[in-house]
């Protein structure tokens, strides 16, 4: 038979006192760690979202100085991006920005020019133009047919685009 030794008195309380501390220890290690992953996820979560909306808009120079020009009304037509220069020089030879007050006007503007030079249609007349705004921010002008009888606002839902105003 073997006999075991017996221990000496306290050790039992001493022994779940180290148990005590080795599992306090641990579990406040695991809440650390935990803590530190939600923040790590966390501010990931954040980069990317901030990453792809910065990503995903247009710069504000493109969007106030360029436009999107559709050949039919559909986003799958064939189109051109058109825009007016950083700088024009007026009747008096000073440079001056060249940005129009009216978002929508220069727009429609600007697709005229591309219609009267046949880049969108071997037809040089001007049609009719919608002007939408794409997800990114930027005018997308479209041609509307004259049987066309939607409303522009709903012309441009229907492209799953918003009008511009």
């Amino acid at each position: 038979m073997i006999d075991t030794p017996t221990l000496p008195p306290g050790s039992d309380a001493r022994i779940t006192g180290l148990l005590d501390d080795r599992l306090t220890g641990y579990t406040r290690r695991q809440k650390k760690r935990g803590r530190m992953i939600a923040a790590a996820a966390g501010t990931a979560v954040l980069l990317g979202a901030g990453s792809l909306a910065w990503v995903t808009l247009a710069p504000h120079v493109q969007q106030t100085r360029s436009t999107y020009c559709y050949s039919a009304d559909s986003t799958d037509s064939r189109y051109t991006q058109v825009g007016i220069p950083d700088e024009q020089t007026g009747p008096d030879g000073t440079t001056q920005p060249a940005t129009p007050t009216d978002r929508a006007a220069g727009a429609r503007d600007l697709c005229a020019s591309a219609w009267t030079a046949g880049i969108l249609s071997d037809d040089t007349t001007v049609p009719p133009l919608v002007v939408c705004v794409r997800p990114d921010n930027v005018p997308a002008v479209f041609p509307k047919k004259a049987t066309d009888t939607r409303t522009d606002e709903t012309f441009c839902s229907d492209l799953d685009l918003a009008l511009e105003r």
